[in-house]
């Protein structure tokens, strides 16, 4: 007697949501990245600018997205019949966790714009 097990059928939204949230948090460190190594390298004022610009979107960007997936995780944990309920509380702490790195990194990002041109953005 064979028996085959299913894997476990996940909403597509909570699918795409998580996917994109991991997805812009690296276009976050990789600007973050870019502009630490143009720091170093001499890269131009307005690129360094460009890139610091970059981060704060895409850091907000973060921010938002993990505040929808830790939205569709309680939706999720509220309306789905599983058993298996502890792994919308881990998502939902991961979502926390990159939600306040992305809005830390935007706030850095910002930080850094107001010191080096002042408030003329």
């Amino acid at each position: 007697m064979k028996t085959s097990i299913q894997p476990e059928q996940k909403p597509f939204i909570a699918i795409l949501v998580k996917r994109a949230v991991l997805f812009f948090g690296g276009i976050c460190l990789l600007s973050l990245f870019l502009y630490g190594i143009g720091t170093n390298q001499g890269f131009m004022e307005r690129t360094q600018y460009m890139l610091l610009r970059i981060t704060v979107m895409v850091g907000l960007f973060v921010g938002v997205g993990s505040l929808y997936g830790i939205i569709v995780d309680i939706w999720l944990l509220f309306y789905k019949k599983e058993q298996k309920k502890d792994r919308y509380i881990s998502g939902m702490g991961g979502y926390l966790c990159l939600g306040g790195f992305g809005v830390a990194i935007a706030g850095l990002a910002s930080f850094i714009l107001v010191l080096t041109q002042g408030n003329a953005l």
